[in-house]
């Protein structure tokens, strides 16, 4: 067999274990062998997850198979299954938030299905269950992403501390900047976006914080700039997303004040899959943005629709046409910090 046929091979094959991979999360049978001690039968499984154990067998069979879990064999003939300890580890942070992004595909599967075709819509809003992927995704970051911005911007810290004016634009349910409104009590932020469920929700689930205010705001329609003006914007992931990029920078560097600093964590790929050939990670955001960044800055018939691999120039250029000086800091490629001043 040919290298190539033998790399399909193995990426067609693996499509299904991660499926398999997936359910397993979803319905706890993962939980259950990260929180296990000893190794477990389908039986015990099943019941500390509260499943059939006949689907929780057949789970276990193409996940041992794969060697995504072990498998051994009791001297009563029973099958055993279970994970190292230092392999639990790797089931931590973001790799075990991206095993449920198929969950959130699986959605909108039928919308893309429609919407590549010619004579079919433009794109579609990004659904509840991306949302919720989002929403399990975040934190296990806000740490990582914090920490770099108060490392890379001179001051922003000391600031935080006295009291500044702080926008997060495209926040989605808002827990980062959450998360930092509880950092820094001195300082007043405002969640913006411009979907009222999202807003509505934040409402809902910040509303213990007192120095949080809500806005809604659509960065590519300037008519709608709220007077005010910030010391400090931010976003993650989000100017790849909407429909105007450059618009959407002119119109965070109009609310940004004079001698204030925006920042966005983003995607800085090469921005070509030849420059970023062999790279399964970066494969994967492809992927992704085809069933979420593309169709939602799909919205309109002059759309950019950049995608989330829109690459580390591009995102450079464009903030630096908007009227910003950039900087960029990787924290782990393809994720980077654009410091805009």
């Amino acid at each position: 067999m040919s290298s190539f046929a033998d790399k399909l091979d193995l990426f067609v094959n693996s499509t299904f274990v991660g499926f398999a991979l997936t359910l397993s999360k979803d319905v706890g049978i993962l939980q259950v062998l990260l929180d296990a001690r000893t190794s477990l039968t389908s039986d015990q499984i099943a019941d500390r997850a509260g499943l059939k154990e006949r689907y929780v067998r057949e789970l276990l069979g193409s996940l041992a198979t794969a060697e995504v879990i072990h498998v051994s064999t009791s001297e009563s003939g029973c099958l055993l299954y279970y994970l190292e300890e230092d392999e639990k580890k790797l089931f931590s942070g973001p790799l075990k938030t991206r095993i449920s992004f198929p969950v959130a595909m699986i959605k909108v599967y039928d919308d893309l299905k429609s919407c590549v075709s010619k004579n079919g819509p433009q794109g579609y809003r990004m659904s509840p269950e991306f949302h919720d992927v989002v929403e399990e995704y975040g934190p296990t970051q806000f740490d990582v992403y914090v920490a770099a911005v108060m490392e890379s911007v001179d001051g922003l810290k000391a600031q935080l501390d006295i009291g500044i004016d702080v926008m997060e634009v495209g926040c989605g349910r808002g827990r980062m900047l959450a998360k930092l409104a509880q950092m820094f009590p001195k300082s007043s932020f405002t969640a913006s976006d411009n979907v009222q469920s999202l807003q509505n929700w934040q409402k809902t689930n910040l509303s213990h914080i007192p120095n949080v205010e809500y806005d809604m705001l659509d960065l590519c329609c300037p008519s709608d700039l709220p007077s005010k003006q910030y010391d400090w914007v931010y976003c993650v992931n989000v100017i790849h997303d909407v429909p105007d990029p450059l618009e959407a920078l002119k119109t965070v560097r109009k609310l940004t004040k004079p001698g204030g600093v925006f920042t966005m964590i983003d995607l800085a790929t090469s921005g070509s899959p030849v420059g970023d050939r062999g790279n399964l990670f970066v494969a994967f955001i492809y992927t992704i943005s085809a069933f979420m960044s593309v169709p939602e800055s799909f919205q309109r018939e002059d759309s950019q629709a950049m995608g989330a691999c829109w690459g580390k120039q591009k995102a450079v250029d464009l903030a630096t046409a908007a009227g910003f000086t950039v900087s960029v800091v990787y924290l782990k490629y393809p994720i980077a910090l654009f410091v805009c001043k």
